[in-house]
Parts: structure tokens; C-alpha cells; sequence
């Protein structure tokens, strides 16, 4: 598992507003998402992240795979990982997962996933010997996401999200930067929704491994996927320990035949924009 890139900035880090799914089903809904992705791609200056997500006949995800294109470092950048999840009867929600990053060298990094009393993700420990953890917590209803990278506070990122009305509505990022020191904070973000239907929202996924899934793909190339809220961004601003230290951003979005979102624009071609297809 990687680390949290402290270049990718905290604005792109909080536009994660994509569930892409395998599977076609009908109709859109401006409260709830009622159709399944079957690509999300999200453009920027010199950088394509594509994710797909493939699920099996009951509908249960199989397969995550992320691939990223990049050519900001001067040279050609690309690396592509899948996380394949592992059911055991009669659970509707995953027991384990297999990452392959083969890329990186990583030919199968085997996780064990552990949930609370209401079925919520709770843990997600890594059986490589890496000591690598995520500890997962609801406190007053909000949901945190504390990844000890060697299994030790020395090593560590705290994502926290604070919902209101079924949306993510501030995030805050700290990052363990100098062994025994205090977490530094990376951003604060505050974020308002419009009515539109954010097509990643599914309430059986959400309720259960939403918050794993958010954490997978911040860890590795970057989070542009929200599994938590049911509406679409609207509008963002906060602050970040890079340049710029502020930022604030309002999303145009375009919709298709059926009302579902199809492209969310930033405010400048710089700001990208990510592109959805449905089956």
C-alpha cells in the first residue's frame, strides 16, 4: 500500500465524486443514484485517471482497478492496480481483498477486513507483514480513516469527514511528517451539494465498505471517487499546507437524456474535469 502523495494537492484530493459499476441498470433519480457507471475518467493538464469497477451477478463488487497516465514529473508516468474482493456466505459485504499493483512489484498484497456491530467497516489489516492498518470510526455519526502505513502512530494519515444531511460537508487531512512530532494538518476543506444525484452513492455500499473504498484509492494514485454523499459538489474552498494555501472552486455540471450527471468542469481548463459513462 502507498503512501499518501503530498503533491497532489488538497482540492483535488476532496473532488472525489465518482462511483463507477459493471453494471447497467435504468432511470436516474435527482436523490438517489439508480444507475450504475460503467467508466469514470478525470482529466487535468498532463494527467487521465481511469477507474473501473466491475460486479458479479448479485451485484456485489468484484473487481476496483485504477489506472493513471502522467507526464507532469517530464517523463511518461504509468501504473495501473486492481483490488479483487473476497465474499464468504452468507455476508453481502467483503471478508478480504487481494491488491496487485504489478507496476510497483506488488504481485498480491492480501488484506483482512473487519466490521462493527451495524456492519461497518472497522479495520483493514494487510497479511503481507508490512504492518500496514487502517482503523475506521464513526464519532457522532461522522466517519474517520486513520492509516498507520508500518503499523505505528510514527507513520501515519488521519482523513476525517464530517456529514450533514447525507453529505460530506468539511474533511480535514493530517499526515505524520517528523517522527515524533504531532500531526501536521494538510487541509481543510468545507463543501456545499447541489440536488443533482451523486452517481457513486449506493446506500448497501456506503453503509458498508464506502469508507474503504474512499481510503484505497487516496492512498494510492488519488482519490476522485466519493462513496459517502448522495449529492453532487457544488462548491468548495478551504486551505492546504502547498501552494496555494487557499483555494475555492464551483463545478459546473452536465447532465444527460435521463438527468444523470455526465461531466463535472472546474472553473478552468487547469481545474480538469472528469467524464462519466453509464451502460
Amino acid at each position: 500500500m502507498k503512501k499518501y502523495p503530498l503533491s497532489l494537492s488538497l482540492s483535488a484530493l476532496i473532488l472525489i465524486l465518482i462511483f463507477s459499476c459493471k453494471k447497467s441498470n435504468s432511470g436516474g433519480s435527482s436523490s438517489a443514484a439508480t444507475s450504475y457507471l460503467s467508466a469514470v475518467v478525470s482529466y487535468s493538464p498532463q494527467q487521465k485517471i481511469v477507474d473501473s469497477f466491475y460486479y458479479d451477478s448479485t451485484h456485489q463488487l468484484d473487481t476496483f482497478t485504477q489506472t493513471i497516465y502522467d507526464t507532469t514529473s517530464g517523463s511518461p508516468l504509468y501504473n495501473s492496480y486492481t483490488i479483487q474482493f473476497i465474499y464468504q456466505s452468507p455476508n453481502t459485504y467483503p471478508s478480504y481483498y487481494n491488491l496487485y499493483d504489478v507496476t510497483y512489484g506488488n504481485y498480491g498484497d492480501y488484506h483482512l477486513l473487519s466490521y462493527d456491530g451495524q456492519g461497518r467497516i472497522s479495520r483493514d489489516t494487510s497479511l503481507s507483514g508490512s504492518g500496514y492498518v487502517t482503523y475506521y470510526s464513526y464519532p457522532n455519526n461522522n466517519i474517520a480513516a486513520a492509516d498507520l502505513f508500518e503499523g505505528t502512530v510514527q507513520d501515519n494519515l488521519i482523513d476525517t469527514f464530517y456529514l450533514t444531511n447525507g453529505n460530506i460537508s468539511a474533511e480535514t487531512v493530517y499526515l505524520s511528517e517528523i517522527p515524533g512530532q504531532p500531526d501536521q494538518q494538510q487541509g481543510y476543506a468545507q463543501l456545499t451539494y447541489s440536488s443533482t444525484a451523486n452517481p457513486g452513492y449506493h446506500a448497501a455500499v456506503t453503509s458498508t465498505i464506502g469508507p474503504l473504498l474512499n481510503n484505497i484509492t487516496v492512498t494510492n494514485n488519488g482519490g476522485f471517487v466519493d462513496f459517502l454523499s448522495k449529492n453532487v459538489v457544488q462548491q468548495e474552498t478551504g486551505t492546504e499546507s502547498s501552494f496555494p494555501p487557499t483555494f475555492s472552486f464551483s463545478y459546473t455540471q452536465t447532465l444527460d437524456s435521463k438527468s444523470r450527471l455526465s461531466e463535472l468542469a472546474g472553473p478552468t481548463a487547469a481545474a480538469g474535469s472528469i467524464v462519466f459513462s453509464y451502460y
